[in-house]
């Protein structure tokens, strides 16, 4: 398992190499303390140099960092050339991006996610961040009990890329698993170890289903809430104006408790609520860069009009801890 470095530890290596007090020093102690930091370096700054920050910041270097497609929900496309890539993409930018962890679904995620704003929206595009540590303490021990005991299923349903115009298109599965081969694509979605299942759900889909955890063992904090319920959950796409006339379990995206049942209208108004009171608007500006612990802060952003433009940028990334599904799902890994 890769060892984590704290924010603090990189700013004194860093030092130590300069001799000198490092730029946006601050950010570093910010990260630690919060779990989240914002460098301005002002709207003539490249993405080039956000990119050059961000990476100080995370301390990582270019070849270090982790990389979304073919691990993340969508295709994303890199902007100049850079290590970041376009934020927007499977992000309607008229509904509520709802609060995650960066690829809290997967067998790896990254320590450290870097947002670089290289244009605002004229209209709104705030983005919202919260901390685990608060939302944990506000949910009841009922749930936190039932999500230790059952983790979650995040479903999410696949077509051929030949049906990109399609209405109901959001991800094509040779984007998701990154190859041409149907073959190559069903050997990756079926992986046990991972608790992945990929299966054809009707003539024209493959349904692909993740059973993850939905805590994770901070390096300095302890165990901490770390999901994409509400963001994987069918009802982040109420008001499209075509997934939003389907019903939840046939919405691009779903999820469910991990024996698959589906959360109730109680539970997710809970986790909602917990989420809600601890809620931080940043609004960014062209040449911020905001860096956030991962493992700590999850993040989403309100609806917007015009265009933006965010760039994402993953650290390196750390392995999800050994853990078994619960015997509903054991059983489905089997069939």
């Amino acid at each position: 398992m890769r060892r984590f470095t704290s924010p603090l530890t990189n700013m004194a290596k860093l030092r130590k190499m300069s001799g000198a007090a490092m730029p946006h020093e601050s950010a570093f102690s910010d990260i630690a303390e919060k779990g989240y930091a914002v460098a301005s370096l002002g709207a003539s700054a490249s993405i080039r140099d956000m990119e050059a920050v961000a990476l100080q910041l995370m301390g990582v270097d270019p070849l270090s960092t982790g990389s979304y497609n073919g691990r993340g929900g969508v295709v994303r496309k890199s902007i100049d050339g850079t290590g970041f890539v376009d934020s927007a993409a499977g992000a309607p930018k008229e509904l509520t991006i709802q609060f995650h962890n960066e690829m809290a679904y997967a067998a790896e995620f990254p320590k450290y996610v870097t947002f670089a704003m290289v244009k605002q929206a004229n209209v709104d595009g705030t983005t919202t961040l919260a901390d685990n540590m608060l939302v944990q303490q506000k949910l009841s021990a009922s749930l936190l009990k039932k999500f230790h005991e059952l983790g979650v299923q995040y479903i999410r349903f696949l077509h051929d890329e030949s049906e990109k115009s399609a209405p109901d298109f959001y991800n094509s599965w040779q984007g998701a698993f990154q190859t041409s081969s149907m073959d190559v694509a069903l050997q990756n979605g079926n992986n046990r170890t991972n608790f992945s299942i990929l299966k054809k759900h009707d003539d024209r889909r493959l349904r692909h289903i993740l059973w993850c955890p939905v805590f994770h063992q901070h390096p300095t904090l302890g165990e901490l809430f770390f999901n994409s319920v509400l963001n994987r959950h069918g009802s982040w796409m109420d008001g499209h104006s075509f997934f939003g006339k389907l019903p939840n379990s046939e919405r691009p995206y779903h999820c469910t408790w991990g024996d698959g049942s589906e959360f109730n209208d109680e539970e997710l108004a809970e986790i909602r609520t917990a989420y809600s009171e601890s809620t931080e608007y940043i609004r960014l500006n062209p040449g911020d860069v905001l860096v956030l612990d991962n493992l700590r802060v999850v993040h989403g952003r309100t609806p917007y009009r015009g265009s933006r433009l965010l760039g994402l940028l993953l650290s390196d990334m750390v392995p999800r801890q050994p853990c078994e599904p619960p015997p509903a799902f054991a059983k489905l890994l089997q069939g």
